[in-house]
């Protein structure tokens, strides 16, 4: 078995503390260190407000719109026909335990 040796355990303490105390003095630093040039570039032709873009989104949103009321109309005729079924079979059901 291997001896006890206090020299190794304060030297291994020394390094723990040395690498504590570099990593606390360290900065750190949440920004990208980049290079500045001649100005911000323009924004996209969309951000400046145009209008025909706003026609565009403007018409899309109509389409949409469209498309999700049609899609609804579609479920409420797929939930009522589900209702109707379902309560042909509970009125089947219960005319054939009666027969019984």
């Amino acid at each position: 078995m291997k001896q006890f040796s206090w020299q190794k355990l304060l030297i291994g303490l020394a390094l723990a503390a040395g690498c504590m105390l570099v990593g606390a003095t360290i900065p750190i630093t949440n920004q990208a260190h980049g290079e500045v040039r001649a100005g911000a570039p323009e924004p996209p032709a969309f951000q400046q407000g145009t209008v025909p873009v706003l026609r565009d989104i403007s018409a899309t949103l109509r389409q949409i719109d469209g498309r999700v009321a049609r899609l609804e109309t579609l479920a409420q005729k797929m939930s009522a026909r589900a209702a109707a079924s379902a309560q042909r079979a509970t009125t089947a059901e219960r005319a054939e335990e009666s027969s019984n």
